[in-house]
């Protein structure tokens, strides 16, 4: 750019210079405008000579001086402050009734019971109110299917503070018809108010399944046909005709045996006693056998030695031997207390 400025210059003064040496006539006055140009010329040259001595910022302006930097011109951040808001955390105020559901001790959900059958549904719950609980409070029936519930009970009979626990029981009954049964059952305060369990405030529930109880065959077994064996027995006895006995007197003994089995009777013995104590019978027989359902009338006659005091004893003994196997062998003895005469 500096070199263009010098150049124009220079071609100035030179143009300048040959308008005057040709166009203006005369002696002297030619040699005074010769005078003019020229001293215009050199006020240009200065002037274009200073123009390009310039020294353009960071330009050295002598041999050996330093470049100088250009000015800078920085500019300057002021620092605003900005504004700040406190926030002041509030905590929401708990309700007076609430409670959390913390799981159930009997009877879980989907439990099977026997139709018709009772049983005891307890659930566990934490006061999470700010409220205590206390004895007003009740557990009532709500919706569903109520398996013969109370249409309330005392949630508690003491108090349950706020984060306590209580367990609450029902009595109940599984429903007669088999199937699927839930029950719904919520919490009442002593004001009236009434709360379930939860965020939700859901109710407490019992989901059961009612099924049929088992059918067990019983059978009753016939007894045991009886065996087909005899059975004797005194059927009959009398001594002396039911009179009072004396000594040395003869007496009459009539007895009848007889075969209440389901079998006959092969042969037998029967033997009397006057007194059960005596060593040897008094009367005997022999019987060659006894039809099922038939009997023998046997008798003799006998004399006591002395009188005795009463309540002393004769005896009878049917098959003194054991040899006929019998239904009942504790029936072949017979007693009879005697009546002696003073």
């Amino acid at each position: 750019m500096k070199k263009t400025k010098t150049s124009i210059f220079a071609g100035c003064i030179v143009l300048l210079l040959v308008v005057i040496s040709c166009g203006i006539p005369g002696k002297n006055g030619g040699a005074d405008l010769t005078s003019v140009a020229a001293t215009v010329a050199v006020e240009l040259t200065e002037r274009v000579a200073t123009a390009g001595t310039q020294v353009p910022p960071g330009a050295a302006t002598a041999a050996g001086d330093t470049p100088q930097p250009p000015a800078t011109v920085t500019d300057t951040m002021v620092p605003t402050s900005t504004p700040t808001t406190t926030q002041t955390a509030t905590s929401t105020p708990l309700p007076c009734n609430k409670a959390t559901f913390q799981g159930d001790i009997t009877i879980p959900d989907g439990t099977e019971i026997t139709a018709g059958t009772s049983f005891i549904k307890t659930w566990r719950i934490k006061n999470e109110g700010s409220c205590t609980w206390n004895s007003s409070y009740q557990v009532i029936f709500a919706d569903g299917e109520k398996m013969q519930a109370p249409d309330s009970v005392q949630l508690t009979p003491g108090s349950v503070a706020p984060g306590g626990t209580v367990d609450i029981s029902i009595q109940l009954k599984a429903p007669a018809s088999p199937g699927d049964y839930t029950g719904y059952f919520r919490l009442k305060a002593g004001d009236g108010t009434i709360f379930g369990v939860g965020a939700s405030n859901a109710s407490l529930s019992v989901v059961i399944k009612s099924v049929a109880a088992a059918i067990t065959a019983t059978f009753t077994l016939p007894p045991p046909p009886t065996p087909l064996l005899p059975d004797l027995y005194v059927s009959e006895f009398q001594i002396n005709n039911g009179n009072p006995i004396d000594d040395d007197v003869n007496i009459h003994v009539r007895l009848g045996v007889y075969n209440k089995g389901t079998a006959a009777a092969g042969p037998f013995t029967v033997r009397f006693w006057g007194l059960e104590t005596f060593a040897n019978s008094s009367c005997g027989w022999d019987v060659g056998g006894l039809v099922k359902n038939g009997g023998y009338i046997l008798e003799c006659d006998m004399q006591y030695a002395s009188t005795y005091a009463d309540g002393l004893k004769a005896k009878v003994m049917v098959d003194t031997g054991s040899t006929v196997a019998e239904l009942d062998e504790t029936n072949n003895i017979f007693l009879y207390p005697l009546n002696f005469v003073p």
